[in-house]
């Protein structure tokens, strides 16, 4: 009897990859580094704080670690870091757009500077380092962009951050099409409530209690590592973690209004326009 032969979809090695994290300092980032240095790759770290890079670099123990402290939201210092890149490495196999921030207010109450800095970092940071970086990306590379649950099913209250992270979706599916042919993987991450200190460092409101009091969309922030490396060895579009987040994405597809009322029902009644 004939056997047609399966491909192994985990035949993608990371060993020695060049691999490029935003927001490495902390949260997702930080766990990444330790995956990926695990795994064997040369990392290029990047994150406003020098000393918790540093920090990092040391635990890391790797040689191939790379430390360029950058302000995302600063243009200027978005080049530099992309210039140094540049210079310093002959290739780049892994961008991880990871750097994000939060903001926890009604969208009619959001100060204008504050949406505009959490674009600048959620969505416009992202695009202007793929465009300059991507020259370095060799096909079988790839440009992953760390999302939110909240960038397919809006959340009321996180409703700018999660406007930030719908138009990454459709950058990422964009760009998709874009290099089509080319060899280059665009990985979409969409995880749900990462235990991390990013409800800690908000720009603006706070955390609503029954959000934070909800489990089932809640993983750790080694869990989202290892979901975004198994994206990445197994060449995936979109990962959402966890699993049961894809539950919430259908579900606002096909029951919309149901699925809206009942999480405007979550929304602190502090947060309410006061109508006369």
């Amino acid at each position: 009897m004939l056997r047609l032969a399966v491909p192994n979809v985990n035949t993608v090695k990371l060993e020695g990859r060049t691999v490029l994290i935003t927001g490495a300092s902390g949260g997702i980032g930080r766990a990444l580094a330790h995956r990926f240095a695990e795994l064997g790759c040369r990392l290029i770290l990047t994150a406003r704080s020098k000393d918790l890079l540093d920090e990092l670099a040391a635990e890391l123990r790797t040689a191939g670690t790379t430390v360029i402290p950058a302000d995302l939201t600063d243009t200027d210092s978005l080049a530099g870091l992309c210039d140094q890149v540049v210079e310093r490495f002959d290739h780049l196999d892994i961008l991880i757009n990871n750097a994000g921030v939060g903001l926890y207010a009604p969208s009619f109450e959001s100060r204008p500077e504050k949406v505009q800095q959490l674009f600048e970092l959620n969505f416009f940071a992202p695009v202007e380092l793929v465009r300059r970086l991507l020259p370095l990306i060799p096909s079988g590379g790839s440009v992953v962009n760390v999302s939110s649950i909240a960038g397919k099913v809006p959340l009321p209250w996180l409703n700018i951050y999660s406007a930030s992270k719908y138009a990454l979706n459709a950058y990422s599916d964009g760009l998709r099409m874009e290099l089509e042919g080319s060899g280059i993987q665009v990985l979409c991450v969409c995880p749900g409530y990462v235990g991390t200190d990013f409800s800690q460092n908000v720009i603006q409101g706070a955390v609503p209690q029954k959000v934070t009091e909800q489990k089932k969309f809640k993983i750790t922030a080694e869990q989202c590592a290892q979901a975004i490396v198994d994206g990445i060895t197994k060449r995936k579009r979109t990962v959402v973690t966890p699993v049961m987040g894809w539950g919430l994405t259908i579900l606002a597809r096909l029951l919309p209004s149901t699925l809206y009322s009942r999480m405007a029902k979550m929304n602190p009644a502090g947060l309410l326009i006061n109508r006369r």
